[in-house]
């Protein structure tokens, strides 16, 4: 009896510990105000962040940022590449060591944040207006970009009548060999919006028949293409192509959006670090960027859901069926990739 008691015992104190926990982050969530983060950000004078973005891409909105709350005397950015880099910012905080206040967390390793207690539920759309569609269901950051996918080709070296027009071109043998395959098949996973798993899995059989250059990065896919050694990058991402394309008007790589739905992924998920020194500043600007400061890019991935974003309105132009993952196939992001990447036999970047 003695024993029974004591379990019960047990159990109700870690239920009252489990309660006080939930009571505690919902008051700290309400005590949360407007007026207090800019508060604190007033005392914090500064703050940092990272994401994949470019430094010149970056470099309009921090001032436009500045100007609208002048007491943040300096605005650190940097830009994170994922990979190797991403691993060593989440080793250095779990010691307490913080590169940057507020980070792009990528979709796949959003546990790995959690783990670590790194992300925070804020009332994005409460205090800062933000449009709910780009925040993420658990409140713990806002997605300000929407990264579409498609298919760059070298315009120099591919023919008019060979310019891909469909996802299925990208099999045609005519680019077998010439053909730059990204081993983080994020687009791939963006394709089962379109075209559902099984026609996807297919398709990525038939791309590793066209003996793919294997890549990391569509960055040095976009180099390959462009200097003519690859034909083809497929599937490509959109704000990859735009970031050259935008600011070099000989560059020679075009982009398709193929026939069908336009697909795309939910992308820059910017979110606070818990435990970062310049928190409230953090916050201040993540809320700044997903209400006003997103309208400030020109990124070719900037969210199609804020009215003022030139992506946004190029897509009301073009009146072409739009797809956007939901937050389930964020969440699922990693699971979907793994099988893509087992019809491809887990294939390592050649460069």
């Amino acid at each position: 009896m003695g024993i029974k008691n004591s379990l019960v015992a047990r159990i109700a104190g870690f239920a009252f510990v489990l309660l006080a926990s939930v009571v505690s982050v919902a008051e700290a969530q309400k005590a949360m105000t407007l007026e207090s983060i800019i508060q604190g950000a007033k005392k914090e004078g500064q703050v940092t962040w990272a994401t994949n973005w470019d430094e010149r891409e970056t470099a309009e909105l921090n001032k436009a940022f500045q100007k609208e709350f002048p007491f943040i005397k300096k605005v650190g950015y940097f830009r994170e590449r994922g990979g190797e880099q991403t691993e060593r910012s989440l080793s250095e905080m779990q010691v307490g060591i913080f590169s940057y206040d507020m980070s792009d967390v990528q979709d796949e390793i959003i546990g790995r944040y959690r783990q670590l207690g790194l992300l925070v539920p804020i009332d994005w759309q409460g205090l800062f207006g933000v449009d709910p569609r780009m925040v993420h269901p658990d409140r713990i950051g806002v997605a300000v970009g929407n990264n579409p996918a498609g298919i760059a080709y070298n315009k120099n070296k591919v023919p008019k009548d060979r310019i891909p027009k469909r996802w299925e071109d990208c099999y045609d043998p005519y680019f077998k060999g010439k053909l730059a395959g990204d081993v983080r098949p994020i687009h791939m996973v963006s394709l089962t919006l379109g075209y559902g798993e099984e026609w996807v899995l297919d398709f990525a059989k038939k791309l590793l028949a066209n003996n793919p250059r294997w890549m990391r990065g569509q960055t040095a896919a976009n180099l390959l293409v462009a200097s003519g050694e690859l034909l083809i990058s497929c599937p490509a991402s959109h704000g990859a192509h735009y970031r050259q394309a935008s600011v070099k008007p000989d560059y020679p790589v075009g982009w398709v959006f193929p026939e069908g739905p336009i697909v795309g992924q939910h992308s820059n998920l910017l979110s606070p670090m818990k435990g970062a020194p310049n928190f409230n500043a953090a916050v201040l600007l993540t809320g700044w960027i997903a209400s006003k400061g997103v309208a400030h890019l020109d990124t070719g991935r900037e969210s199609i859901f804020h009215p003022g974003t030139k992506l946004g309105a190029e897509f009301k132009r073009m009146n072409r069926e739009i797809k956007v993952w939901s937050w389930d196939m964020v969440a699922q992001a990693e699971q979907r990739m793994q099988k893509v990447l087992k019809v491809w036999g887990f294939p390592r970047p050649s460069k």
